[in-house]
């Protein structure tokens, strides 16, 4: 999956956009909790989200990939996205 917006909304929430029109929101509170993640504590940080295209990234090296938002926005399984992205790729 392939983001093609992402801004904060308030908190450590996210709206993202997907390039096949999915928009949900996220709220990384749990994540910003542990390991490398806690410096997204700084809300002046947080805010400083951009997407690569395929992850929401704050730096070369703090980033989550794109198919794990979409998964948690759309409630869908690492299978079920696997399927999407096959039926997508051989039409």
């Amino acid at each position: 999956m392939k983001i093609e917006s992402v801004k904060p909304v308030g908190g450590y929430v996210l709206s993202v956009t997907f390039h096949d029109g999915v928009t949900g929101t996220i709220d990384l509170s749990d994540l910003v909790r542990v390991g490398v993640f806690k410096t997204l504590q700084n809300q002046e940080l947080f805010s400083k989200v951009f997407t690569t295209g395929y992850s929401l990234a704050w730096s070369e090296d703090l980033e989550i990939d794109a198919n794990n938002i979409y998964m948690e926005i759309t409630g869908k399984s690492m299978g079920e996205l696997e399927a999407q992205n096959t039926a997508h790729a051989s039409n």
